[in-house]
């Protein structure tokens, strides 16, 4: 229509005469739907429902059987601002926090001597082991703890008698990395197991 009267189809020359026909009582239902135009706000009790149900955005969108896209998140956003839902159990990315993986190695297969040829053992199994005995997060030589000069401080475990494979938890222990340096054992120095 806006072609027909020569007039360059903006969004607000749109507008203009969307309102200047209501005006005059003519039905535009038949209009094909400006795709520009702001969608119709997403209703309360489907949005509390499908939050109910969801442990994400993400999965209010599925819910809802909307895209998973930016602005529809910005809408969901703005539903859940509009109507105060509240989102406490939502867990994000952390969808499994709390919950142990499936196929977790248990510590005891963990704290074992391995037998030659092994892979090493990573740093977070090692750990969350180490953990499990009740060993406590401090480095054995100075005493720091987690934190140094108010600032996170991953300690460092060693392996006593410089085998990388004797994971047993009488030969390790946690170092600042410091201390850990200062060992015979640091990066392999006393010429253990590979």
């Amino acid at each position: 229509m806006l072609r027909r009267l020569g007039t360059p189809p903006r969004s607000g020359a749109r507008d203009y005469l969307r309102r200047r026909l209501i005006h005059h009582g003519i039905d535009t239902s038949h209009f094909a739907r400006d795709p520009h135009a702001r969608r119709p706000d997403i209703d309360e009790t489907e949005l509390r429902r499908a939050v109910e149900k969801s442990v994400s955005v993400a999965g209010v969108l599925r819910a809802l059987g909307l895209p998973d896209s930016g602005a529809m998140r910005r809408r969901i956003g703005l539903g859940l601002t509009r109507y105060a839902i509240p989102t406490a159990h939502f867990t994000g990315q952390g969808h499994r926090h709390g919950r142990s993986a499936a196929n977790r190695v248990p510590a005891a297969r963990i704290l074992r001597r391995l037998p030659p040829g092994s892979p090493r053992t990573r740093r977070p199994q090692l750990h969350r082991a180490l953990q499990g005995t009740g060993a406590p997060y401090v480095c054995a030589e100075c005493g720091t703890g987690e934190e140094w000069h108010g600032r996170r401080l991953v300690l460092e475990i060693d392996h006593v008698n410089g085998d990388r494979l004797d994971n047993r938890a009488r030969n390790l222990r946690y170092l600042c990395p410091s201390c850990h340096s200062q060992t015979g054992t640091f990066a392999n120095r006393a010429g253990g197991t590979q």
